[in-house]
Parts: C-alpha cells; structure tokens; sequence
C-alpha cells in the first residue's frame, strides 16, 4: 500500500474518500521510516456546533440573501447557514463527500453537487451575494489558481470570505506541488491533507489582486470579533481574507 501510494502524481476525487472525510481512526499512510500513521477529519457525523456561530456572523456582516460555497466537503455549512435564512448551495470535488451516503444528514441532495473547481462553474454571472471557500484554495493546484479565482470573481456579487492554510514563511516553509510530480506523502504530511499549494497570507493577496475587489480588513476584525476565539482557533492561525467589490458596504 505504501509503495502505491508513494507514485501518485495527483490528487483526484477518490482522494477525498470516506477514510479521509469520516473514518474515525483516520487514513493511513506510511512514512519514510516506515511507521504508520493516521490523518483525517474523523467526524463520521459531519457535525460542527460551531458552524452556527459562524454563519450568524455572516448573516450579520454581510446580509446574504444567497450563498455558494465551494469546496463544500459534506454540506455542514450549507445547512446551518440555512438554518439562519440564508439560501446557501454548493459543490465539492469529492464524490463520496456529495453523495447521500458522505453528505452531511441536515444537507438536502439539491444543494450539493458534485464538481470540479477548475471546470467552468455552473452558475451564472453575479449569482450570488456571498461566495465561500473554506480550506479549499490550498488542495488547488497552481496552474489551476488564476482560473479558479476568476470563477469565484465572476458569481460573487457582493462578497467573498475565504479561510486558507497558510505559512508564515519564516520558520513555516510552503511548497508548490505540480501536477503530474511524485507527491512526497512520505516525507511531508502536509500533502496527506491534499494540500497542493501552500503559501504565505501575502502570497494569497497577490494572487487574489483584483482591481474590481478589495481586501476588508475592517470586515475580517468584525467577524473575529463576533465569532468566539475557541470557535475559530484553528482559522486564527492560518488567514481569514474578506474581498468585496469596490461599491459593496
């Protein structure tokens, strides 16, 4: 198992199975030194109480009418953010996360489908007020980056709030994985999480320069205000970047 595992070249849907998404004891891999090890969300319920805390903060920031998220995973978001009003929908790149055996129990078939970022996204210009992404650009390949975002660009509305793995770039050192490539899964454990394109914040920034976006600061200091710090510890530590388009409130 290891040894095939060693020469994958990409990370396709299959990756983002039920071992990686819910099985308690996790996925296993195998390091260079032989040891097993395990990684994975293990939450076979897809359950997260503080999703609740986070979609009323986007309620009240942002006033959505709708939302996309992309990169959903199993839908959990997607449900609570309809529980506060909010006609949220969204899509994943894992068959398994969308389908009725992964999807989160409370995430309606309709508002979760199964599709590829870096295919052309099917939803129309300007669709929606708030567009999500949350731990999704770094599992983007590179090269898949510039036409990922325009897509993100072109449905959003008003908004876009986005949470990122990041580095810090100092004693924290990305990597740039490349389609096609030896994926080092022994030696890194980061890219048994599916991460492809590690950065630092900065980094994003640039990536996300859009001359008809700008980065809300203020809005990023609101929501880390509203949201309680155990909530998003985790997202603390890595980067929460809020864009809006020039004219939004």
């Amino acid at each position: 198992m290891g040894k095939r595992r060693e020469k994958l070249t990409e990370f396709t849907s299959s990756w983002y199975d039920y071992d990686y998404f819910a099985n308690p004891e996790g996925k296993e891999f195998r390091r260079a030194n032989g040891s097993i090890e395990r990684w994975g969300y293990r939450n076979p319920e897809a359950e997260w109480r503080g999703a609740e805390e986070i979609v009323k903060a986007w309620k009240t920031i942002f006033k959505p009418k709708n939302l996309l998220e992309f990169g959903a995973g199993r839908g959990t978001m997607i449900a609570y953010a309809r529980d506060v009003g909010i006609e949220a929908e969204g899509f994943d790149f894992s068959e398994w996360a969308t389908s009725d055996e992964g999807r989160y129990a409370r995430c309606r078939r309709e508002w979760l489908k199964c599709h590829d970022a870096t295919k052309p996204w099917p939803y129309p210009d300007d669709s929606y007020d708030l567009v999500v992404g949350l731990d999704v650009m770094e599992h983007i390949y590179e090269s898949d980056l510039d036409f990922v975002i325009s897509e993100m660009y072109r449905v959003a509305r008003k908004y876009v709030f986005l949470e990122i793995a990041t580095v810090n770039g100092v004693n924290e050192k990305g990597y740039i994985l490349k389609k096609g490539e030896p994926i080092p899964l022994a030696t890194d454990g980061r890219t048994w999480a599916g991460h492809t394109t590690v950065l630092t914040e900065q980094d994003w920034v640039n990536r996300l320069e859009n001359e008809e976006w700008w980065r809300r600061r203020d809005l990023e200091n609101w929501f880390v205000g509203l949201v309680p710090e155990p909530v998003i510890h985790n997202w603390l530590l890595n980067s929460i970047i809020i864009l809006s388009t020039v004219d939004a409130p």
